[in-house]
């Protein structure tokens, strides 16, 4: 746990699941007055099996040595899902078993597999600036029509375009708290990039919604993910948002992610294939936001 931003991150998450567990819930008596809604250190401490101060000085973010033995028992005493666990094995620098890259360089035919694919597909950074979409990911986002200092990114155009809250109006929220999930993931793999710092500060600044969500810790699960979303021309769409990390040519992990959308429901995919007729007809196609 050698970067700040890390500990500070740890000491947050770690908090906030010790407090979200009941004591009841663990088989343990609430007792007396509680300072905490949720577990005391040393019932964690208990629970995992390690010692009351290793996990205070843990949980304060101290720069200690942690096995992954350790964090392990911590992670099954916090009840904390697959994903969870993936998040604090990162946070404590337990999680990166390869490099991976600041700069993305896309290979030349990622443009083409996203224009063969007759639904909406695009490419996000790991800050989750776009990379890439296809026509009809442009139809669904209009992503080249933002401008300004965050003008490519997805995070920021969902909380501070209008027209994409609009388009997110169904399920926002829940919407929102997966995406910042999935960039949460994303920040603790990345701890020198300077990009997260800065789209959290000036969103932080800009929207209180966002420092609602962002401050309840939470990670996106590592299962596909169902949106539903209220477009003007598409109308009302399911869909089922599946995401891959990219590779190089020699195999290194890119860092890019690359979301493909299947129709969850009929109504969805005869939605798509009229906007897929139309842009066909007109000659269509998109490439990167500039």
């Amino acid at each position: 746990m050698q970067h700040s931003r890390q500990r500070t991150e740890l000491k947050a998450f770690l908090r906030a699941r010790r407090a979200a567990l009941a004591p009841e819930a663990m088989g343990l008596p609430r007792g007396g007055r509680r300072l905490t809604p949720g577990l005391r250190r040393e019932e964690v401490a208990v629970l995992a099996e390690v010692g009351v101060t290793w996990y205070t000085w843990l949980e304060q973010g101290r720069a200690i040595n942690v096995s992954a033995a350790a964090l392990a028992r911590i992670a099954r005493a916090l009840r904390l899902d697959a994903t969870d666990e993936a998040y604090l094995f990162s946070l404590a620098g337990l999680a990166r078993a390869e490099p991976v890259r600041n700069h993305v360089v896309l290979p030349p035919t990622m443009q083409g597999v996203l224009d063969l694919y007759q639904a909406p597909a695009f490419v996000l950074d790991p800050a989750f600036d776009v990379l890439a979409c296809n026509a009809m990911a442009e139809r669904l986002y209009q992503f080249r029509e933002f401008h300004g200092r965050f003008a490519a990114n997805h995070l920021w155009n969902a909380f501070m375009n209008p027209a994409r809250r609009r388009l997110y109006e169904p399920c926002f929220e829940p919407g929102m708290l997966n995406l910042l999930g999935i960039f949460r993931v994303n920040q603790a793999a990345h701890p020198d990039d300077p990009r997260f710092d800065a789209l959290i500060e000036a969103l932080a600044e800009a929207s209180t919604d966002f420092l609602a969500l962002w401050q309840r810790h939470q990670v996106a699960p590592l299962t596909a993910w169902i949106a539903h979303f209220r477009h003007p021309e598409f109308g009302e769409v399911r869909v089922h948002s599946n995401r891959f990390p990219l590779r190089d040519a020699d195999g290194t992990a890119s860092g890019a992610t690359a979301f493909f959308f299947v129709p969850e429901d009929a109504a969805t995919a005869a939605s798509f294939a009229r906007i897929a007729r139309r842009l066909q007809r007109s000659g269509e196609a998109a490439a990167a936001p500039a």
